[in-house]
């Protein structure tokens, strides 16, 4: 008979899903950085209210609540004619291909 023993998988876990947190965490920087790079400027009211919301142990979004950030990310305003989100996307994605 033939027993394999696997030991260290719980330092291993932790060591992946403490990994995983940081990926997060720092693509979140990122896109809300990119974020706050293309928003357009008229008073900067936009552009300071960009903000991280934790949703879960592995997800935060990237929100903007001010009223009219809906009509700047369909690309209302001429300095950013292809919005906000879309274009801040692609950027953090090539970063973390």
């Amino acid at each position: 008979m033939l027993r394999v023993e696997v030991k260290g998988v719980e330092g291993a876990g932790k060591a992946i899903f403490k990994k995983l947190d940081n990926l997060v965490r720092n693509v979140s920087r990122d896109a809300l950085a990119q974020a706050q790079r293309i928003t357009p400027v008229r008073s900067g009211r936009a552009k300071r209210s960009w903000r991280l919301e934790k949703k879960g142990t592995y997800s935060t979004e990237v929100i903007n609540r001010v009223p009219y950030a809906a009509r700047l990310d369909k690309g209302y305003s001429k300095q950013a004619p292809r919005g906000i989100t879309r274009p801040a996307s692609r950027t953090v994605a090539k970063k973390y291909r």
